[in-house]
């Protein structure tokens, strides 16, 4: 204790003799740690996600064998089976609310009748509806609105419990708003909770996976995982054979039982594997940092020989003087934690503030955890020992006999080249880091001027969220054809159709089809749509072979289909898709092809090869049981404006009062992904910025020590005739060696990273010679500049000075 005292007193003087030593290293700490701070927060906070629920750790998530979802009948199988002690469901609805003159979008979720007695999470204002009044055959009328909800739309207004909601066009009572709690629903924070019925899920007296929930148990106090899923396996197959229609498939695996921890992503592989690429790109930059002051610390124990040498003839110990040197580097370390916690409270602040481009609202509400307290003393140990245990074994290797005589200093070579490893490793990294923005940048540039296949800058798209309950059994046709008369007169518009699905927006649907007169075996997966005459025409994608829907084709008519150049190459290997005959089931009648149009756009932006099923909007108004919005595609003479977008509006409203429509331009309805990779893209930059600051950092530090240790080498050379000019030529060559080690290194790297993550770049090549060759560049030129002051500095040496010191 008391040679930790001493030494705690000896580091405080030491640091206040170096107070550039000290804003250096704090700075390159204070970033590193604070974006790893800031990054293990979005980590715990997305993929390791715990919602609020009583008792959670024997809550699990239950998954049955067939797909991810048990529908509401087989949810109530589940319930009645007792093989948890008690089970919930709930289910993501996208609802309509008549507050004022007109209705408005809103995000809900739809929960089994004991939702709120299973989460046992009471209610902040009012009550929660029981068991006993939400069965669906009661068709209940009631909602609970949360937390956030009630803060934005109603200000938070207490009179607002027993206030009446028009909900899909039905009236419910509000009776109570859920305390701030962190939902089931993951990030997006639902708007309202009701139960679940025919008012707001029409399809739930199907049993097929249409209509699916997601379901958690329970466990009982005796029962294990393993002995749940064994049950849950059990019934599945008994399901199965009692429906085996609506069941297909549901016994021949085994039921998931999944951790709460992690929502939606617990058990699946980018739980793991999205976080270890995060930390790993990240850890980097700190491994840049640390190397940074390594590198600094090593510098300076040039200058500290003799002290520890005199320490050493004074008697004490090596470990001694080692554990002296280390509380040094984790003083620094201390430091650095510290303005590391502050830019991390700042990263934070600004996440809390980002938007996503998703289905409903992403809240990500960062905090601190008790979790993050421990990763950040994991890192307080890891940065002092990374930045402090090289220096200090180096030093106290130093021969005390010879520092003591004064030739100490001479031999380096140890030093030398564990600094030069530490610099050729900042460089690699930063190549790296810069190499992958510089990708991601440049594809996401592709992205805004490729070809998608279609007119994507003369169109508007209207997504007409329709009552679900008004509208369940047509799919909405009657309403879409309606659409499509009206906004066709409107002044300006070419042409109108519409569509289950938009391309290259956040909702798909895929499926494998089988092909008439040939084996049992479904062809490759496939995208599905279902399109109104006119929607290629409306988009402009071209017809390669065929026609169009006809207006006569309508349910009851044989089943008529259009297919992609990839499905047709797929399919058919070569051979025509015209007059074939694909069907999506084994009990589903056969859809006869048509017409096959031009390759285009569909998933994502750069992949045009995956093939592509069209049913016939009038044959087959939903491509699922899944109730969707109607996607009206309007083709416009000239870019649409605001004006125009606001007569669409108003031409829908004209129709159906009751209905909520999105209208967009065609390029901001497709933006999804855009996004998504500009916000990945700066993610990227950023990191990149850091490594790149982080680098110079070193690479001046790494110079500055050569010169440092070798000022009677160099002042010999120049009383033997050397020119500044050799000198500065000799200095700045040996940085510019090691970053040329550094470059080599991280060209390697990051190629086969840019290889593996070639479906992120848009068809753009992973050897990109702009982004390889801009970023050597633009490495070389800070090497440069970081490496001229230190030589400059070395030319300047004073020959005699220099010859003194031997």
């Amino acid at each position: 204790m008391t040679d930790l005292a001493a030494n705690l007193r000896h580091t405080i003087r030491s640091l206040r003799t170096s107070p550039g030593l000290v804003i250096v290293c704090v700075l390159s700490l204070g970033l590193g740690l604070g974006v790893n701070l800031t990054l293990f927060t979005a980590i715990d906070a997305v993929f390791f996600y715990e919602p609020t629920v009583a008792d959670r750790s024997r809550v699990v998530s239950v998954q049955p064998g067939n797909s991810n979802q048990f529908s509401y009948l087989n949810y109530r199988d589940l319930h009645d089976s007792g093989i948890f002690e008690s089970v919930a469901g709930y289910r993501r609805a996208g609802l309509t609310v008549r507050i004022g003159a007109l209705p408005e979008a809103m995000s809900g979720v739809a929960v089994t009748p004991n939702f709120f007695e299973f989460i046992g999470v009471p209610a902040a204002r009012g009550r929660q509806f029981s068991e006993r009044e939400a069965m669906p055959d009661r068709q209940p009328r009631v909602a609970v609105l949360s937390h956030p909800f009630w803060i934005r739309r109603f200000g938070g207004d207490e009179g607002i419990i027993g206030r009446e909601l028009i909900i899909n066009g039905e009236s419910f009572a509000v009776i109570g708003v859920m305390p701030k709690v962190r939902p089931v629903t993951m990030l997006q924070d639902p708007d309202v909770y009701v139960p679940i019925s025919r008012l707001v899920l029409p399809t739930v007296d199907n049993r097929n996976n249409g209509n699916a929930l997601a379901v958690l148990g329970r466990l009982r106090p005796d029962a294990t995982p393993a002995r749940a899923r064994d049950a849950v396996t059990a019934l599945d197959r008994r399901l199965e054979a009692v429906y085996p229609a609506d069941n297909r498939g549901m016994g021949q695996q085994p039921a998931t039982i999944l951790p709460l921890r992690g929502g939606d992503l617990a058990g699946s592989s980018a739980q793991l594997i999205a976080p270890a690429i995060l930390f790993s790109l990240f850890g980097l930059v700190l491994l840049s940092a640390c190397a940074n002051v390594a590198g600094l610390l090593l510098a300076r124990s040039s200058g500290r020989q003799r002290e520890i040498a005199v320490r050493f003839v004074l008697g004490a110990r090596r470990s001694q003087v080692v554990g002296l040197l280390l509380t040094e580097s984790f003083g620094l370390a201390t430091l650095g934690i510290a303005a590391g916690a502050l830019v991390a409270i700042w990263l934070t602040r600004v996440l809390n503030t980002l938007s996503f481009p998703t289905e409903g609202p992403i809240a990500l509400a960062l905090a601190p955890s008790p979790s993050l307290a421990l990763y950040a003393i994991a890192l307080l140990v890891s940065t002092g020992l990374l930045c402090g245990i090289a220096p200090a074994l180096r030093l106290t290797r130093a021969n005390t006999a010879a520092v003591m005589h004064g030739s100490g200093g001479q031999n380096v070579t140890g030093r030398l080249r564990l600094r030069h490893a530490f610099v050729a490793a900042q460089v690699a990294a930063c190549l790296i880091l810069l190499v992958l923005s510089s990708l991601m940048l440049r594809s996401l540039a592709r992205v805004a001027t490729m070809d998608t296949g279609f007119q994507i800058d003369r169109g508007l798209v209207a997504s007409v969220r329709v009552d679900a309950q008004r509208y369940a059994d047509d799919g909405g046709l009657a309403l879409g054809e309606r659409l499509a008369e009206r906004l066709a007169s409107i002044a300006g518009v070419e042409s109108v159709s519409f569509a289950n699905i938009l391309p290259l927006g956040t909702d798909l649907s895929a499926t494998r089809l089988y092909v008439s007169g040939t084996s049992g075996d479904p062809g490759p997966r496939t995208y599905v749509n279902s399109v109104a005459p006119r929607y290629f025409s409306t988009l402009g994608i071209p017809f390669v072979r065929g026609r169009d829907f006809e207006p006569s084709e309508r349910q009851g008519t044989p089943q008529v289909a259009i297919v992609t150049e990839s499905f047709e190459r797929a399919y058919f290997q070569g051979q025509t898709a015209l007059g074939r005959y694909v069907r999506r089931s084994n009990d589903e009648p056969y859809f006869e092809i048509v017409g096959v149009v031009r390759d285009h756009m569909y998933g994502t932006y750069g992949d045009s090869s995956t093939p592509i099923f069209y049913s016939s909007y009038l044959q087959r108004p939903r491509v699922s049981t899944q109730v969707r919005p109607i996607v009206a595609h309007i083709r416009t003479s000239a870019p649409p404006s605001a004006a125009l977008s606001q007569q669409v509006s108003e031409a829908i409203a004209g129709i159906d009062s009751t209905v909520v429509a999105d209208v967009r331009t065609l390029r901001d309805a497709t933006s999804s992904e855009p996004s998504i990779r500009r916000f990945g893209s700066r993610l990227l930059v950023a990191a990149g910025a850091l490594g790149l600051l982080l680098a110079m950092i070193g690479l001046y530090g790494m110079m500055a020590f050569v010169v440092a240790t070798r000022t009677s080498e160099i002042g010999v050379r120049m009383a033997l005739g050397a020119g500044a000019t050799q000198i500065l030529g000799a200095v700045l060559g040996q940085g510019m060696r090691l970053v040329g080690t550094g470059l080599a290194i991280g060209t390697v790297v990051s190629l086969l990273l840019a290889q593996a993550a070639r479906g992120l770049l848009a068809g753009l090549s992973p050897a990109d010679p702009i982004a390889f060759g801009g970023t050597a560049a633009l490495l070389a030129i800070v090497a440069i500049v970081a490496c001229y002051v230190p030589a400059k500095r070395a030319a300047r040496v004073d020959p005699l000075v220099a010859l003194r010191r031997l």
